[in-house]
């Protein structure tokens, strides 16, 4: 059972599956064990989301986990506005019409067993584990590229920091732009893989990811995932470099 928020009042903060529909004791596993059992149980949306007292709820111990997961979440609410005027909604997803079936429950045990999406890519990757979480933040478009910044009418640059050609994207950074294709193929290149690096025309990070890693198998595609996790980690912080020290890349 998934649910769609409107005023929040029907919903439950930390148990039900209202935040892109999934519930947050999924989502932020380490977190949610520091919130009492009676939060858990009877905190809706609406009281959690009023000036915040979801943060009250904490009462556990501030491990590093729990504080890491505490910042991804309240990343994830940043822009969810709740809508006083309209009820919330609760649907089996797993039907078309949202109403329960045992039918759609057997069909969906079925669905996606071959996919190696970004998730498994992603955690299941040899990479530092701050390099998968920068991954989670791509797949999610939560990094401070320049079109994400504009979007929150935030200061920004026009042009991408590296090629200084296009406009800045995520993907773009990753990809698409000129520096950071020569990037991947020299990167690629000392493993004998240039072949696999982005071309011109590339547009998206994670189809790129998912073309490459299945032209390997077994063990040669784990090396590629961890590959391509460091890299995308490399190039974030040349960009990051690029903008606090105002020189051009090399």
């Amino acid at each position: 059972m998934a649910s769609e928020v409107g005023n929040g009042s029907s919903t439950l903060f930390w148990t039900d599956r209202w935040l892109h529909g999934k519930s947050i004791n999924k989502l932020a596993p380490r977190l949610f064990a520091a919130v009492s059992v009676r939060r858990r149980k009877d905190r809706t949306v609406l009281e959690a989301l009023t000036n915040m007292n979801w943060v009250l709820d904490i009462t556990g111990a501030l491990t590093v986990g729990v504080l890491i997961e505490y910042l991804q979440l309240w990343d994830l609410l940043e822009d969810r506005p709740l809508q006083p005027d309209v009820e919330d909604v609760h649907y089996w997803r797993l039907s078309l019409d949202g109403r329960y079936s045992a039918m759609a429950t057997y069909e969906s045990l079925f669905q996606g067993a071959t996919q190696f999406g970004p998730w498994e890519r992603i955690w299941k990757s040899c990479a530092p584990p701050k390099c998968r979480f920068f991954l989670w933040l791509v797949a999610h478009k939560r990094c401070w590229t320049v079109d994400r910044l504009a979007r929150h009418g935030l200061p920004h640059k026009e042009q991408c920091l590296l090629c200084d050609q296009e406009e800045e994207s995520i993907d773009h950074l990753l990809v698409s732009c000129v520096f950071s294709r020569q990037f991947w193929f020299h990167l690629f290149r000392q493993v004998g893989l240039q072949a696999y690096s982005p071309q011109p025309g590339t547009t998206s990070f994670f189809y790129w990811c998912e073309n490459t890693s299945m032209a390997a198998n077994g063990l040669a595609r784990e090396g590629i995932n961890s590959l391509i996790v460091l890299g995308a980690w490399i190039l974030w912080n040349i960009v990051i470099t690029v903008f606090l020290m105002a020189k051009h890349p090399t």
